[in-house]
């Protein structure tokens, strides 16, 4: 397979001034990503652990407070994740809130419901038997008893495949833009996702453009008339 010429003003050079740049995200993104994540974390934890759901709980003033102020924390940095972070951060995100809430139902059926999850006196332990259960470890020391609980956990587990096989499609849509992206060669329009017969196009176009013209043979000469 030829390579892509090294002069930039070849129209098969990755840099030439015909081609789009190459899509690239940026560093500052990418931590920006990081830090909203770790604030959703922070957020939910808060709220896990102050939020209000029975008559039981304490209503003191700075329970209140941090209920409130963690649930505006989480709201606020949710939208901005949906809105301007990347597919995989987006995900993550879904997954903390989707735990949070799970563990939250939990433990509010083993608490107003009795007899229909063996194990769940804590929030902490409504929070480990979800964990458990998403990642389909299952020690056995907390399990669905009732019905009820047993549907609410085959939920939990119908999202957890659902989760893993949208996660696995964009860990491979990011490594295939990583490779073609190492490998160069004309692959700024490639499609994101794109694969196959349909992925390798623009890199034969490439290789195409990048080859020399065979010269056409001469037409043979008519004889003159005499």
């Amino acid at each position: 397979m030829s390579r892509p010429s090294a002069d930039p003003r070849d129209p098969a050079h990755p840099e030439s001034p015909g081609t789009p740049a190459r899509p690239r995200v940026p560093a500052s993104r990418v931590g920006r990503d990081t830090v909203a994540t770790i604030g959703i974390v922070v957020a939910l934890l808060i709220f896990f652990a102050t939020v209000p759901l029975s008559a039981q709980d304490g209503t003191a003033w700075w329970l209140i407070t941090l209920a409130i102020g963690s649930s505006l924390l989480l709201a606020a940095v949710l939208v901005r994740m949906f809105m301007r972070g990347s597919n995989l951060f987006r995900l993550l995100a879904l997954l903390l809130v989707v735990a949070v809430a799970c563990a939250l139902g939990i433990f509010t059926v083993a608490r107003e419901m009795p007899g229909q999850f063996s194990g769940i006196e804590t929030r902490i332990d409504a929070l480990y038997f979800t964990l458990t259960t998403m990642t389909t470890t299952g020690y056995g020391d907390i399990h669905a008893v009732g019905q009820f609980a047993r549907a609410l956990v085959s939920l939990i587990l119908v999202f957890d495949l659902v989760f893993l096989g949208l996660f696995g499609a964009e860990l491979s849509r990011i490594a295939q833009r990583t490779l073609v992206r190492v490998r160069g060669g004309g692959a700024d329009h490639w499609p994101a996702g794109a694969s196959g017969a349909a992925g390798a196009a623009p890199e034969r176009r490439a290789e195409r453009r990048a080859e020399p013209a065979e010269p056409r043979p001469a037409a043979p000469e008519r004889p003159e008339a005499e």
